[in-house]
């Protein structure tokens, strides 16, 4: 499914994909601490935040923020269509908090003075705040909505990663923003916002999902559906699709997370640290493999390995001098992982492929056709990679071409309304699971306090993106 193939090709191939259904993954069991998750002690932990705290090298932040905040107020909007006691719940609480949301303090004087008195109609408020001839949070960026006050002034959750990453290592910072096109002098005002304020300049990039990388759409039949004017719908193939983005990028160490996942300035101390911890462990081990590699030395890869796991033990069992120089070379991310307190989404497992087992990041929609789904969710204790730190790059800091090592062979099947009908598409392996399937990868657990995304905008009630007044 790469870009370079032609429509006709591209077409082909989704359609058969769609026919086929997604595959049934060879997952064998979840990963779990000491068994394809690492805890290390405190102060190494420690010794490693030191040595990415003085670190030079250049860091590239990758942040995407493409996402709509719609979902954020989702809740608002059916509440309006289907009125309900269960539904009302939620909005009443949002109601009775509303001063206590940044975005309160974009609101004209007269809505919040109606609001302080106790005229102000939630209808009213809820239309003001999604429509598009008012803030339009039904369409705008996650990343452009107000999440935190800082006293006197407001930061959206773009500018707020510009400020917690501005001073993370000695070395120069920069940032990659994929975005939607038509928001990208939005992005660029609020830069210079921040930029007045605190008087620094930020190197910033943006980029878009390229078009090509866009999915067909197929009735529920497997026919692809066409528009009025002959030509093919096509829709976004999920941040999978990003990877060509991230390819792009020429910097040694990539640090990854997404756009809602970000403290409160005041909150951000244990972000940053384990920041430090996860960057420090990159560069630790990229130097113990440079040192096994001009070595030759494949009985002491195998001796780290046992105090690491970066490989499961039957990778290193019969190496050749050439397979030894291309599995140290492969590009490596390191991942910051938090339990699973039963937030949706996916978490890292063992798969096996060609008689190997290797870590993966596995989708819980990826698993609806296991056999052992039930077990696998219920043994499962960690959630995607909320922190990660990437090295794109071979032992000699020379870039690979990222797509050489994804499984295009992993993929959902999607279903969607349009116009009023079912139809159905391929999302690409997202970035951090099939995208990646083929990195050398290590899985850390992080503490759960790294983790505060904002699903909802009540998410942003939360303490984590609160004043800390004690800080």
């Amino acid at each position: 499914m790469q870009s370079s193939q032609t429509e006709a090709q591209q077409l082909k191939e989704q359609q058969e994909a769609i026919i086929a259904g997604p595959p049934v993954l060879p997952v064998e069991r979840p990963c779990r601490l000491s068994d394809g998750i690492l805890l290390l002690p405190e102060e190494t932990q420690e010794r490693l935040r030191t040595k990415a705290r003085m670190s030079q090298e250049p860091i590239h932040f990758f942040i995407p923020a493409s996402g709509s905040g719609s979902r954020m107020f989702a809740f608002l909007e059916e509440y309006l269509d289907y009125p309900s006691a269960e539904r009302a719940q939620n909005v009443e609480r949002f109601f009775s908090k509303l001063p206590h949301f940044a975005f309160y303090r974009k609101l004209p004087l007269s809505i919040q003075n109606a609001y302080s008195s106790g005229t102000l109609q939630i209808n009213a408020l809820i239309r003001y705040l999604l429509d598009e001839d008012s803030l339009n949070f039904g369409r705008f960026p996650k990343g452009l909505i107000p999440f935190h006050i800082h006293e006197p002034i407001v930061l959206n959750a773009f500018q707020e990663h510009l400020v917690q990453g501005y001073h993370l290592t000695q070395g120069p910072t920069k940032y990659h923003f994929t975005i939607q096109q038509e928001f990208k002098q939005a992005f660029i005002q609020a830069q210079e916002e921040l930029s007045n304020l605190t008087k620094h300049q930020y190197e910033l990039e943006f980029s878009t999902q390229d078009k090509q990388t866009d999915s067909f759409v197929f009735e529920q039949d497997g026919n692809p559906l066409q528009a009025d004017d002959g030509h093919f719908l096509r829709r976004p193939a999920g941040h999978g699709a990003l990877l060509q983005n991230l390819s792009k990028l020429k910097a040694p160490y990539i640090l990854v997370k997404n756009i809602d996942n970000v403290q409160h300035y005041t909150q951000h101390q244990d972000s940053t640290d384990n920041w430090h911890y996860l960057l420090g462990l990159q560069m630790e081990i990229r130097t113990q493999l440079r040192g096994f590699q001009s070595r030759q030395d494949i009985e002491g890869l195998k001796e780290w390995n046992e105090k690491i796991g970066l490989f499961e033990t039957q990778q290193l069992a019969d190496l050749s001098t050439e397979t030894f120089v291309e599995l140290l070379n492969r590009p490596l991310r390191v991942c910051g992982m938090v339990r699973n307190n039963g937030q949706p989404g996916g978490g890292p497992f063992w798969v096996k492929n060609e008689g190997k087992l290797t870590k993966q990041i596995i989708e819980k929609s990826q698993l609806m056709t296991h056999p052992q789904m039930s077990q696998l969710l219920l043994q499962s204790a960690y959630f995607n990679p909320v922190l990660m730190v990437l090295s794109p790059c071979d032992l000699q800091d020379q870039t690979h071409d990222l797509s050489q090592f994804a499984d295009s062979k992993s993929y959902f099947v999607v279903e969607k309304n349009q116009d009023g009908k079912k139809v159905q598409f391929v999302e690409k392996p997202g970035l951090w699971n099939g995208a990646m399937a083929r990195w050398n990868t290590l899985f850390v657990e992080v503490p759960s306090d790294v983790f505060s995304p904002v699903k909802t905008v009540l998410d942003l009630l939360d303490f984590t993106h609160q004043v800390n007044k004690g800080a």
